[in-house]
């Protein structure tokens, strides 16, 4: 049976282009997402001060987490302990963050991302680099962006689907 492209009704909703011009791309990691979203996760220019939302924040990505209540026009920055750092099959680097440093519930938890690109483009954005934040406090510049789980979206257990994604950078912050 034919499985509905997740980003496909994100465009929908948002009224900006049919279902019919939302071509298929598939990729390692990336399956089922349109040529439209991926340009999104890809983007290589850092946000711009007038591109900042000023009210993005771990307690406010977790308090209004629905897909309408943020713009992926926008960019935004974090703060957060690092509680876990993995490497995705697309070569992305999940960055798991919590307004606590000893946080074990996930549904307090936001996803950060940086690409591989971004790692390539910014030194501090190095694998070594950024497996070395866990338990550390960071500032995370980047693009927000909406990601539903593809598999199973009610029994995602992240606090929010919002991300910043790509990250653009991070800063070390004392304690």
């Amino acid at each position: 049976m034919a499985r509905i492209n997740r980003w496909a009704v994100l465009f929908l909703m948002a009224g900006t282009v049919s279902l019919a011009s939302l071509p298929v791309v598939e990729g390692p990691g990336d399956k089922g997402e349109t040529k439209e979203y991926l340009a999104l996760k890809g983007r290589m220019g850092s946000p711009k001060p007038a591109d900042m939302d000023a009210k993005v924040s771990v307690a406010s990505f977790l308090a209004q987490k629905g897909e309408k209540e943020w713009s992926m026009a926008k960019g935004g920055a974090l703060e957060g302990y690092v509680i876990q750092v993995e490497k995705e099959e697309d070569g992305d680097f999940h960055l798991v963050l919590s307004a606590n440093a000893n946080e074990t519930s996930t549904a307090k938890w936001v996803i950060i991302e940086v690409s591989p690109a971004w790692r390539k483009k910014n030194p501090a954005l190095s694998d070594a680099k950024l497996r070395a934040l866990r338990g550390k406090k960071i500032h995370a510049t980047g693009w927000l962006l909406y990601e539903p789980d593809g598999q199973d979206e009610g029994n995602d257990p992240r606090g929010t689907r919002w991300e910043l994604h790509p990250v653009t950078d991070i800063k070390v912050m004392d304690h």
